[in-house]
């Protein structure tokens, strides 16, 4: 009798003065500094600005908290650090794994931990269903490396690739699923596979282009990688198909207004909070409010660092409490289908996003989707044939902005 009269006590107590109830807390883990310190800059913009947002609008929970670690672009360390959060500091949802490395390192702590994580951004197909506590908004490196192959298999008419390749996680993931349908799905021919960590790899880039004339190259890997190869291929005059990954679009790449981006082609979903004026012009409302906010366009990755941290608080303000068990069924099955700007996020039951794909290219220093291109062109060609001079675009590199 003696032990119910404490519980019911301590219940009590627990109850009318929420002592013994979690405080709604995000935790941020982003790499800050390293080779992936762009990326997490941009995730982190749009982290900050979906939640000054929600400050400004009322809508956080009472009592929230934000706890931020960087985890320096190092798995071990992004792993760590969660560790320290929810061992600690009784974090129990957290945005994080802004790289492939580092969601893969955060898995096994997320399993002991039991702590909800929301990746904004990490691709690799090998993430998915591993956990029940692990969810993400990027779309898979299975869907992007099928996509970016039927098109230039199928699109383009390019039946011989050379891929160029970094040496990350990442890229092997993404590498193995295009091989996957280009080669045997699709019957193309990769003629070879360059990686770039070994010191002659411009000159066997080089040399294999010269010897095969590949109609396409698919490069493989983050922005420094990318953009170096791009350089690679206008220096030595190459004028076939360039493809790369959705890791392009980067503001800290794009911004350079490097001439060799132009022309590149890459899988990208599109903003859905995009209204098209014009055919040529879309005003973003997302976009507006990320250069009041910080002065510059936003990228790919701060558009979904803001969704992610806009999930974040919906979870903790409409799940039945935030207790990791309750938040992460309503990852699951509470959210249904909420409207970002990366699209509609609804998770599946093994935490992914459906997320499908198009193909862009930057034409004249804009993204712009591969379709709405070859359509200006069409109308171009049969302003031609009826003998009406047709508009011309200037060529002058223009900041490059979302037109999707």
């Amino acid at each position: 009798m003696r032990d119910h009269v404490v519980l019911a006590v301590v219940i009590g107590f627990c109850t009318a003065g929420s002592a013994c109830a979690p405080e709604p807390t995000v935790g941020v883990l982003t790499p800050g500094s390293g080779f992936a310190e762009a990326y997490g800059h941009a995730v982190n913009n749009g982290i900050l600005l979906a939640l000054n947002e929600a400050r400004s609008g009322g809508g956080l929970p009472e009592d929230f908290r934000l706890i931020e670690a960087d985890t320096a672009s190092r798995p071990d360390l992004a792993a760590t650090e969660l560790r320290r959060l929810a061992t600690d500091l009784d974090v129990e949802l957290v945005v994080g794994g802004v790289t492939t490395d580092e969601a893969l390192a955060l898995l096994p702590v997320i399993e002991d931990e039991r702590v909800v994580c929301l990746s904004p951004s990490a691709s690799a197909s090998a993430l998915t269903g591993k956990s029940p506590y692990f969810f993400r908004l990027f779309a898979t490196d299975e869907v992007e490396g099928s996509t970016a192959a039927r098109y230039l298999h199928d699109t383009r008419s390019a039946r011989t690739v050379l891929v160029i390749t970094d040496d990350s996680t990442f890229s092997r993931g993404l590498e193995a699923e295009f091989r996957q349908h280009y080669e045997l799905r699709l019957g193309g021919v990769i003629v070879a596979t360059i990686h770039d960590h070994l010191d002659w790899w411009k000159r066997k880039a080089t040399d294999m282009i010269h010897a095969h004339d590949p109609a396409a190259v698919y490069i493989v890997g983050h922005a420094a990688h990318i953009l170096t190869t791009l350089e690679l291929l206008q220096e030595i005059g190459y004028r076939g198909v360039k493809c790369t990954t959705s890791a392009v679009y980067l503001a800290d790449l794009l911004d350079r207004e490097n001439p060799a981006l132009e022309g590149v082609v890459f899988p990208l979903t599109a903003l859905r909070s995009c209204e098209q004026e014009t055919a040529e012009i879309r005003e973003c409302p997302f976009v507006d409010r990320y250069k009041e906010a910080y002065g510059s366009e936003p990228d790919f990755y701060a558009a979904h660092g803001y969704d992610a941290m806009r999930v974040a608080i919906k979870a903790l303000v409409e799940a039945r409490s935030v207790d990791v068990n309750e938040l992460r069924r309503y990852m699951r099955i509470g959210l249904r289908e909420f409207d970002g700007v990366t699209g509609t996020i609804a998770f599946d039951e093994r935490g992914d996003v459906r997320r499908y794909p198009t193909m862009h290219t930057i034409w004249s220093g804009r993204v712009v989707k591969c379709a709405w291109l070859a359509d200006q062109k069409r109308r171009t060609l049969k302003e031609l044939i009826a003998g009406v001079a047709p508009a011309r675009a200037s060529t002058q590199w223009r900041r490059i902005r979302l037109e999707v």
